[in-house]
């Protein structure tokens, strides 16, 4: 692994497994739907980083039920509403950095081919992340 995704693996687990779980519910889900999300979501933080507003882009159907899966553990990852998880929040910055690194991922995967290819890695990684600890 990478220093950034050892740095992070926290936040890419939990923002990853809100992903796993709306492929769970929708197999018809795609790795550019989820690229979608992510890329309104690292907008969002980008916005807050920078002091900027921000505006809402229009998502619908499946892209926008993977931003609304992932953006309250984003939102509990940067430590609101009141940071009440046990680890240190991360910055709107990170965050942002966070979700660019996920959207890299799915370009690495979409080139080792498949419109699932991404939501097809994660969805085995977690599994076998879940095997491990059962053993």
């Amino acid at each position: 692994m990478s220093a950034f995704t050892d740095q992070y693996e926290n936040q890419l687990l939990n923002i990853e497994l809100a992903v796993s779980g709306v492929y769970d519910e929708h197999p018809e889900l795609t790795d550019v739907q989820v690229d979608a999300a992510y890329e309104e979501l690292a907008r969002r933080y980008r916005a807050e980083a920078t002091a900027f507003a921000f505006k809402p882009g229009k998502l619908d159907g499946l892209r926008a039920e993977v931003h609304d899966a992932v953006l309250p553990i984003t939102e509990l990852l940067v430590g609101r509403p009141d940071n009440i998880l046990p680890t240190k929040p991360v910055s709107a910055e990170e965050m942002r950095q966070i979700l660019g690194r996920l959207r890299s991922s799915i370009k690495t995967w979409q080139k080792a081919g498949g419109r699932q290819s991404y939501l097809k890695y994660i969805s085995q990684f977690l599994s076998d992340s879940a095997q491990d600890q059962d053993d």
